[in-house]
């Protein structure tokens, strides 16, 4: 079979990007390689121009591009899993007025599928297509407490609040495991605090995680427990649309 050198190795990078827990230099991808630094910087040169890959310009170091979750996105879109979805987030935001949302594993990290914004002046930053990490968000720790999904090992530090330490991060999931739901409480980003509960399919499985975001002047840590019925109900019945049986 004849094949393009060039492209096998460039489509052998993103997969070496999507893998890495961590930001890889050009050194250690022209390492995994076996080819020259010049033809790595090239090579990653390229997958930048296309947004395949993402240079970070202090560490000089790259990680994954937007643009894969970008097709990803577009392809999960005629999916069950968004249409079922969308009307029981649009309630979830009328009940609640905060942003929500729901979310699947991907490439190690959350990636937002549909998402709905609050309809108040002051709200949260949101978008469809965002790739976010698991260990510090509650749409990302709910998919790891109840999926089968892997704790999430590049633990960085977005806030002085986000668990950084594994064996806490282990604890914490079994504390959402036992409440039924997630919470990041300024973990992700400060004055944002947000809640999540996980989404089964019709197998018990899950697959997805319904959540909401907003700012912590609203999301009270004493509204909380009132906020996170109506993120679990809502989930709930995006379960069952989709054939789950509780």
């Amino acid at each position: 079979m004849s094949v393009i050198q060039s492209l096998s190795r460039g489509l052998t990078v993103v997969e070496l990007l999507a893998e890495s827990p961590e930001s890889l230099s050009v050194t250690e991808i022209a390492q995994k390689l076996k080819v020259d630094k010049s033809s790595a910087t090239r090579l990653l040169q390229t997958l930048v121009h296309h947004r395949f890959a993402a240079k970070d310009l202090n560490s000089r170091r790259y990680m994954l591009g937007p643009r894969l979750s970008e097709l990803l996105t577009d392809s999960i879109e005629p999916l069950p899993l968004k249409r079922n979805a969308l009307p029981f987030i649009k309630e979830l935001r009328d009940k609640t007025g905060e942003n929500a949302h729901v979310a699947i594993y991907s490439q190690a990290q959350c990636l937002v599928i549909a998402d709905v914004e609050s309809r108040a002046q002051l709200r949260v930053v949101s978008g469809e297509g965002r790739l976010i990490p698991n260990h510090c968000t509650a749409i990302g720790k709910t998919l790891i407490a109840f999926g089968s999904f892997p704790l999430p090992t590049n633990l960085q530090s977005f806030t002085p609040r986000t668990i950084t330490a594994a064996d806490q991060l282990r604890l914490h999931m079994e504390q959402i495991r036992a409440r039924g739901y997630a919470i990041d409480d300024e973990e992700h980003e400060l004055g944002v605090r947000c809640l999540a509960a996980p989404v089964y399919d019709e197998t018990g499985r899950a697959i997805a995680s319904m959540g909401i975001s907003g700012p912590t002047v609203r999301v009270t840590l004493s509204k909380v427990p009132e906020l996170a019925e109506i993120v679990i109900k809502q989930a709930v019945s995006c379960s069952k649309a989709l054939g789950f049986q509780p």
